[in-house]
């Protein structure tokens, strides 16, 4: 089994310590070269931390040199340029979101790795969520009939701090969480006619970031609706998704205890409210971590396994569609 070298560009994202701590765990398929990081700041912050103990810190062309594949976890707006670089020397990437304002920059990476053979897997959290996967299976089954629409929220617990860091986006909370949830809705209804952005700024804690958004994705027949929000109280436990079919609907909530509720209508009739009809639920590991299939999946690319739904085009259109339901365009 080949083992690949690997390093992370960039300790500053909010996902760079849990995907170190994922690909640690992983010593048989991977070799970690090190990492690096320019910013004193991250390094006072989270160069102590025990992922990366034991690690080398490298200039950042030198790590580049040294790995096979590069973890690109840098700070949100200096992810298009590591990953760039990276590709322009023709390494592999592991990438995380959200991808860049700029829709043209991002392209540019996708193309030129899919010219050469590249592997950019991003780090969309819920797409190796067992909960999530089980609701695919349903829906792509046939079993909830035809799909109408699609209801999907990921709301964060309020913080100072957080509400401070979304005044740096054009989008706020739509820009960083959107991606995750509007990913749903593009995989199981495919590309809207239009999108109906719906931003607001409450003014919380003082902050003027955008801090509740809504989208509205128009298909033919229906309205799916994609929130977002950094003002909620317990947010985490608002990180939900409901996909509405002919035949029957299927809920999660939340994404990271999940819980799969469906309810299904039989013989074309539903039952009185109090008597739904084949009401069911479908409980998972509460000791599921976001992180865990990362390594594999990347290892699998890396060997030639088919990317399956996620390719250069889909990656492109998803980030399309998130700026659009930012109101960047």
């Amino acid at each position: 089994m080949k083992r690949f070298k690997i390093g992370q560009i960039g300790i500053g994202h909010n996902h760079a310590q849990g995907h170190m701590e994922a690909f640690r765990l992983h010593p048989d398929l991977f070799e970690i070269v090190g990492y690096s990081e320019n910013n004193e700041y991250w390094i006072k912050k989270r160069g102590n931390l025990a992922c990366y103990q034991g690690l080398k810190r490298l200039d950042e062309d030198e790590l580049i040199e040294k790995c096979d594949a590069l973890l690109i976890e840098t700070e949100v707006d200096d992810l298009m340029r590591a990953a760039q670089k990276c590709i322009d020397r023709n390494k592999h990437i592991h990438l995380d979101k959200p991808a860049g304002e700029n829709l043209q920059e991002y392209e540019k990476i996708l193309m030129d790795a899919k010219e050469k053979g590249l592997v950019v897997h991003l780090g969309y959290l819920y797409r190796s969520n067992p909960a999530v996967k089980k609701v695919f299976s349903i829906a792509e089954s046939g079993a909830l009939g035809k799909i109408l629409y699609v209801e999907t929220m990921m709301s964060a617990p309020r913080s100072k701090e957080y509400l401070q860091y979304l005044e740096t986006f054009k989008g706020g909370t739509m820009y960083i969480f959107g991606g995750h949830i509007i990913d749903f809705v593009l995989r199981l209804m495919g590309k809207p006619k239009r999108i109906e952005p719906i931003l607001f700024r409450s003014g919380a804690e003082g902050f003027n970031g955008i801090d509740n958004a809504t989208a509205l994705f128009y298909y033919d027949k229906g309205v799916s609706v994609v929130r977002t929000s950094a003002i909620e109280t317990g947010g985490h436990f608002r990180r939900e998704l409901t996909v509405v079919g002919e035949k029957g609907t299927v809920s999660i909530c939340p994404f990271e205890r999940p819980t799969i509720k469906w309810v299904s209508i039989q013989n074309g009739k539903e039952d009185a409210y109090d008597k739904l009809a084949d009401t069911s639920s479908i409980s998972f590991p509460t000791d599921y971590n976001r992180y865990d299939a990362f390594p594999e999946e990347f290892y699998n690319l890396l060997n030639g396994a088919p990317v399956g739904h996620y390719d250069y085009d889909y990656e492109l259109t998803l980030q399309k569609l998130l700026l659009e339901a930012c109101g960047i365009k």
